[in-house]
């Protein structure tokens, strides 16, 4: 008993967290743009943004550029994403070539950090933004007599 007694005071001096609406969290996460790419060839990460305790499912956004290494654009995205609040989970990398002047986009290769993206989700989500729906859209053949 005089254990729950002592307790009560440090209860009291802490405050309770505050809660964000499920409305202002949902709101966060689809202001973060889905897609962002530069021309040529891109270094590119997939990866999962979420608030985390707060949302059930997430969102999956695709990061590329083509100056950095896939370690800095993975570190630029968790800076952004700090400041507002949401946790991000790198679910992949590989090369996207960026040929906007012909409309093709080759998805391609692995990220020797993070592993390989899945590219078909990838080419889903380009297709998704409206800047990319026109586009021609190639994925890597997948070798099936490796194993035989």
């Amino acid at each position: 008993m005089k254990t729950l007694n002592l307790l009560a005071p440090v209860s009291q001096l802490l405050k309770p967290l505050r809660r964000q609406s499920s409305s202002r969290v949902n709101a966060l996460l689809i202001n973060v743009p889905r897609v962002q790419l530069s021309k040529g060839k891109n270094k590119y990460l997939l990866m999962m943004i979420h608030m985390h305790g707060l949302t059930r499912f997430g969102r999956t956004i695709v990061r590329g550029s083509a100056s950095k290494d896939h370690e800095e654009i993975f570190e630029e995205i968790q800076k952004e994403m700090d400041k507002i609040g949401i946790c991000a989970k790198c679910l992949g990398g590989g090369f996207i070539s960026n040929k906007e002047d012909k409309k093709v986009m080759k998805i391609y290769g692995c990220c020797k950090t993070f592993g390989e993206a899945p590219h078909g989700r990838t080419k889903d989500i380009l297709l998704s933004w409206t800047k990319f729906q026109h586009y021609n859209i190639i994925l890597p053949k997948k070798n099936l007599n490796a194993y035989q």
